[in-house]
């Protein structure tokens, strides 16, 4: 008995001491002398840090680095970074789904982005299973909320383990922290739109849940239910995100089409959108496996562009 309580104990102390003390997370804005562009800071134990990207592969890392030495840059319009962001604020207008909605590939796919709002459900990992068989690994785009971080450990631990064997390339989309909603409130006071919302608490919490877990967030950013403003895409922008629609939410009888972002929720919430998805899955398996049809990832982004206005 006093074993295993002392084993307990131990596990508890570990536990809480895994995340690194973090003090003065903040936006910044600027450039190291390899030309990638930071846009957080913050300091640890190992001193100052930031958290960078390189606009050419939209790759995110962490960096040892004091902010006030960045040298003064612009996102080059011209890098696929610059032409996400353009597109995105392209699609600034309107309540629901603003930001980068679809993309034109460089091969024949679309992304798969799955939505892990706050849920009491655990994680459909059967879904995920199925679909490792189609690429190898299998890049998914998950739009994690901090709550469902902290509410589900072992699911967070499973994607992880699932990343580090080689079944999937996971790229972490900021979907805010507590993804706060109403019942019955109208959406242009609701979510993000709520009165009182703090949107740097919203978007810094989430990141530093992932940072927490030795994970790296991504450039990527998408609105809780789609809802939105032309001010809060112009926040979100100038935070440094890119934020992110769909052309193929399964569930709202949207298609998957080459170049969609294909959205559905991986959090047990919708068991239909996750039906479709499986069902197109499997009846174009071939394709797949022939290399007709890919579910794509970051780097299809970098290499991808803007589809034609309509």
């Amino acid at each position: 008995m006093r074993l295993a309580l002392a084993s307990a104990v131990f596990l508890v102390l570990v536990a809480s001491t895994t995340a690194e003390p973090r003090t003065s997370y903040r936006a910044v804005k600027g450039a190291l002398a390899d030309g990638r562009l930071a846009f957080r800071a913050w300091t640890d134990a190992q001193g100052p840090q930031l958290l960078v990207v390189d606009p050419a592969t939209l790759v995110t890392a962490v960096v040892p680095g004091d902010p006030d030495e960045l040298k003064p840059r612009e996102t080059d319009p011209d890098s696929p970074l610059g032409r996400l962001r353009n597109a995105a604020l392209v699609r600034r207008e309107g309540l629901q789904n603003a930001g980068v909605r679809r993309w034109t590939p460089p091969r024949t796919g679309a992304w798969l982005t799955f939505d892990l709002c706050p849920s009491t459900h655990p994680l459909d990992r059967a879904v995920l299973e199925d679909l490792e068989s189609d690429e190898n690994p299998l890049p998914v785009m998950f739009e994690v909320s901090g709550r469902w971080i902290e509410t589900h450990p072992h699911d967070v631990s499973w994607i992880e383990h699932e990343r580090d064997a080689g079944r999937l390339a996971v790229t972490w989309v900021n979907h805010t922290q507590t993804h706060a909603y109403e019942p019955g409130r109208p959406l242009d006071e609701n979510f993000l739109l709520l009165p009182g919302t703090d949107l740097d608490a919203e978007v810094f919490g989430v990141e530093q849940d992932l940072l927490d877990r030795g994970e790296v967030p991504s450039v990527f950013f998408r609105f809780p239910g789609l809802v939105s403003s032309p001010t809060l895409v112009d926040r979100i922008l100038a935070l440094g995100l890119v934020p992110l629609g769909s052309s193929g939410w399964l569930a709202k009888q949207q298609k998957v089409r080459s170049g969609a972002l294909v959205l559905t929720h991986a959090n047990g919430n919708e068991p239909e959108g996750l039906a479709l998805l499986e069902t197109w899955d499997r009846d174009h398996r071939a394709e797949s496996r022939s290399g007709e049809w890919h579910w794509l990832g970051l780097g299809d982004f970098a290499a991808g562009q803007a589809p034609p206005a309509n």
